[in-house]
């Protein structure tokens, strides 16, 4: 998740978490997410250091710190975060070699055979059902692309919560998510979709591997290729257009 506002929740929400670490004299605090759930030990948080072997953004945005167990990966995202799992097509082939590259090449193939699209014309977004075995190395993640997550941390870009001193309880306003969990309860789609709204279909375009780009260039702002997210099955439009990824 990038942007100004995505890194204002990353921060805001490392400090909720430092400060209330130190208000109860550095002891560790459990903090409880608004649907329930509940992460006990817990002793600071810090930003993930890290990088995507690509050198792009790591899909670990925040590190939670707790006692006496291994650090806890967390991937951020605000309630109408546009993907569910990060990196684009790079971040995808590194979590599921191939699967990217061949949806790209599906949907190529939709837009000129069935479609009928020329050169120029607007692309509509395309949607994808993420094969099942697939799902939870996408969701989780791992090493080569900054990863693998532990937690979802889903919520409000403004971070609140409030500390029951008695109860040692932080109760945020998101959610901490196991990723693992997330990715056995739902079923996930790619989505294409263009950066920017001038980008129209470009059959000619590729990348370095000879997978289309389905898009040009934006002649506004520059950007080249669509944009590849992960999302929820219900947020995918009944009338979509949809392919089948074999």
């Amino acid at each position: 998740m990038a942007g100004a506002s995505s890194e204002r929740q990353e921060r805001a929400l490392i400090q909720k978490i430092n400060r209330t670490v130190q208000q109860n004299k550095k002891n560790p605090i459990t903090i409880v997410s608004s649907d329930g759930d509940k992460i006990t030990g817990v002793v600071g948080a810090k930003k993930y250091s890290g990088r995507q072997i690509t050198g792009s953004e790591p899909y670990t945005d925040m590190v939670l710190i707790i006692k006496g167990e291994n650090s806890a990966n967390v991937s951020m995202k605000g309630e109408t975060a546009p993907s569910l799992a990060g990196g684009g097509l790079r971040g995808i082939e590194l979590a599921s070699p191939g699967l990217g590259a061949k949806f790209f090449t599906k949907v190529f193939e939709h837009l000129t055979k069935k479609k009928k699209l020329k050169p120029g014309d607007k692309v509509p977004d395309v949607f994808g059902k993420i094969p099942d075995n697939a799902v939870e190395n996408i969701v989780i993640g791992n090493t080569q692309m900054g990863g693998p997550i532990d937690y979802m941390y889903i919520g409000p870009m403004s971070v609140t919560g409030t500390y029951d001193a008695k109860k040692n309880i932080l109760t945020l306003n998101g959610n901490f998510i196991k990723a693992k969990k997330y990715a056995n309860e739902h079923k996930l789609y790619f989505r294409l979709r263009a950066r920017r709204e001038d980008q129209r279909f470009d059959p000619k375009a590729k990348d370095p591997k000879g997978v289309p780009k389905i898009y040009g260039k934006s002649p506004s702002r520059g950007d080249s290729a669509g944009r590849l997210v992960v999302v929820d099955e219900s947020t995918v439009p009944r009338a979509a257009e949809k392919i089948t990824i074999r």
